[in-house]
């Protein structure tokens, strides 16, 4: 309950942003979208009018003309219908998909790929009344978003209002022209109208995605309590981990005090360091520690290895060097091979002895 008090202050690790990331919640502003998509349309009527503008006289000029010839029927009118529609989508159809390629374009721009169902599935909280007045009234997103549309529909509308403005004059003088002049007067009108719209409108969509990212950072923000949560999550709580490497070396330990009986001598130094020693001239190619500890465990290994009758050798460089240099299950290496060499020589001479004794 705690939590639900807390400030927060904290910014949202890349965890969180993946989590929303995968429902479909990320930072986007659909007005950028249609900007681009409006200026997209003033560079397509620029560069491709006069080709569009030719087709479609010629279409005009061809139906004008065999006008006389033309039998109204049923089945003449669908024809003539599937000839013009035809006719359209070659020449607009093209048009059509390269904008939706912008508009796809600068909604991947704005978030990325992705790819997610979880908008889609069923919520009860968004059937929930009071939630939805809240969402509507009091959120400080829709808010912007009423301010903005007042602002969008005052700054375009003026703009249009300047460019007709400043075409009253033309207008005037177009009463005694010709179609084509006309016609040209029309487009350029149609292109300037459309750019300068576009112009205003994607300002007004940088100044909104600018603002649709503040707010998604805001809402993704984190109390210290959620932080701190995230990160014993990802990376184990420190308690449990400690647990475990407690117990991962308890383990080991015994595992290692079960080869103490199996070595072939235990050097010391003589009271704080033990390491236990097996070679097996058959399988290693030099001397392996099975067995090493300080303090505890040296006295531990040291009485396993009284018990066992396994020779203990007093070393103290000996035992120091190879405690620093060689862990558990390694040979030593190559610059301890005399020192070690020796003492295995003197504990294999007192087990010869030992067993001429015997017999």
């Amino acid at each position: 309950m705690a939590e639900e008090f807390q400030e927060r202050t904290e910014q949202a690790t890349p965890k969180r942003k993946e989590d929303a990331r995968k429902k479909g919640k990320v930072a986007k502003s659909y007005d950028f979208n249609s900007a681009l998509v409006i200026l997209a349309s003033t560079g397509v009527l620029y560069f491709c009018c006069n080709f569009m503008y030719q087709k479609i006289a010629n279409l005009t000029k061809f139906v004008l003309s065999n006008l006389h010839t033309i039998e109204i029927t049923p089945k003449s009118v669908a024809e003539y219908g599937f000839f013009i529609f035809s006719f359209l989508m070659m020449n607009l159809f093209p048009l059509l998909i390269f904008l939706t390629v912008i508009g796809v374009g600068a909604n991947i721009a704005q978030t990325g790929y992705i790819f997610t169902l979880e908008p889609l599935k069923f919520d009860f909280e968004r059937l929930n009344p009071i939630n939805g007045i809240k969402k509507i009234f009091l959120s400080r997103r829709s808010l912007f978003e009423l301010g903005k549309g007042f602002f969008k529909i005052g700054v375009i509308g003026f703009t249009i209002y300047l460019t007709l403005r400043s075409m009253v004059d033309d207008i005037v003088v177009l009463i005694d022209s010709d179609l084509g002049k006309i016609s040209s007067f029309m487009v350029s009108s149609v292109f300037s109208l459309m750019l300068k719209t576009g112009i205003v409108y994607f300002l007004i969509a940088v100044f909104d995605f600018a603002f649709q990212k503040w707010e998604y950072e805001r809402e993704l923000r984190m109390t210290r309590q959620e932080v701190k949560e995230e990160i014993k999550e990802l990376e184990g709580d420190p308690q449990i981990k400690a647990r475990i490497r407690r117990k991962q070396a308890e383990i080991a330990r015994r595992r290692m005090m079960q080869n103490v009986p199996k070595s072939d001598v235990v050097i010391t130094n003589p009271t704080h360091i033990a390491i236990a020693l097996k070679y097996d001239s058959e399988k290693m190619n030099a001397p392996k520690v099975v067995a090493k500890g300080m303090n505890l465990i040296a006295e531990k290994i040291k009485e396993i290895a009284m018990k066992h009758k396994i020779p203990i050798v007093e070393d103290k460089p000996l035992a120091h060097a190879l405690y620093k240099m060689v862990d558990v299950d390694e040979e030593i290496p190559p610059q301890l091979y005399k020192a070690v060499a020796k003492v295995l020589a003197y504990v294999y001479q007192l087990k010869k002895k030992s067993y001429s004794a015997v017999r």
